[in-house]
């Protein structure tokens, strides 16, 4: 059976002192929507997948890329959904590549990737940042489907993520998650892990604000550190108090509401 192979890139540049789209390409299964900012925010893209899903064999790629003095927010009209993969079929791979360029700002905020049972996902993520430039980007990683009694018993989850400054790398982490999570991996019963990553050329105040935010979370584990200048933030639980743990958290720290997709 013939799998999905679907890419988007979009540019965003500063023109005439506006943020504007630079370039688009788009190939199904995925899409880019531009909807209209609320009042004094910037521009969003919105990424879709048209077919509803992923699943075993399937190979998608996204592109965000901001250029020189430009900001935007780029975001997921819903949760992505991962299904079970048929018997001897190959990981779906997800690639995603965010580039932010000198005196430019991104907020990544996909909503979260909800992994089936019997599924198998291997996503990465390389984020490269240029001196000047900032970047907040969120990912939450849902286990089964709890709402419906279902664990994630059985298949894989490959979770990659990387932060580099022009010429070196500054910070890498993997989750690998194989079959039901165990109790060794500081999981415990939670279903969810939800990953705030912050670049900024001085990190220590905001390290302050998240930690403090932070240890007012409700109903899940939260901390943030610094690894070699990269904040890097973590909630984890149940999926849904994750998710709200994430938006409150999210909201609160960025001083604005996040992207209206998020609260349909």
């Amino acid at each position: 059976m013939q799998r999905a192979s679907g890419e988007s890139r979009v540019t965003f540049d500063l023109r005439d002192g506006k943020t504007r789209l630079g370039d688009l390409y788009q190939r199904d299964p995925c899409r880019v929507l531009f909807p209209k900012p609320e009042l004094g925010e910037p521009p969003q893209a919105v990424m879709i997948t048209t077919s509803g899903g992923v699943t075993g064999g399937d190979a998608l790629r996204m592109s965000v890329e901001i250029g020189p003095g430009a900001e935007a927010v780029a975001t997921t009209q819903a949760a992505e959904k991962i299904y079970r993969a048929s018997r001897g079929s190959v990981a779906c791979t997800i690639d995603v590549d965010v580039r932010v360029a000198e005196g430019a700002v991104l907020d990544w905020l996909p909503q979260e990737t909800i992994v089936f049972e019997g599924a198998r996902l291997k996503r990465r993520t390389v984020a490269e940042v240029v001196e000047g430039g900032s970047l907040l980007a969120c990912e939450m990683v849902v286990l089964g489907r709890g709402a419906s009694g279902e664990r994630f018993a059985s298949g894989l989850l490959l979770d990659a993520w990387s932060v580099r400054r022009p010429g070196r790398l500054v910070w890498t982490d993997t989750l690998r998650v194989e079959g039901e999570t165990p109790d060794g991996a500081g999981f415990g019963t939670a279903n969810a892990l939800a990953t705030v990553i912050g670049v900024w050329d001085v990190p220590l105040p905001h390290f302050e604000k998240a930690r403090a935010l932070l240890e007012t979370a409700d109903a899940v584990r939260a901390g943030v550190t610094v690894v070699n200048g990269i904040l890097v933030a973590r909630l984890l639980g149940e999926a849904t108090a994750v998710r709200h743990a994430t938006i409150r958290f999210l909201t609160e720290f960025r001083g604005r509401r996040l992207p209206r997709v998020w609260h349909v």
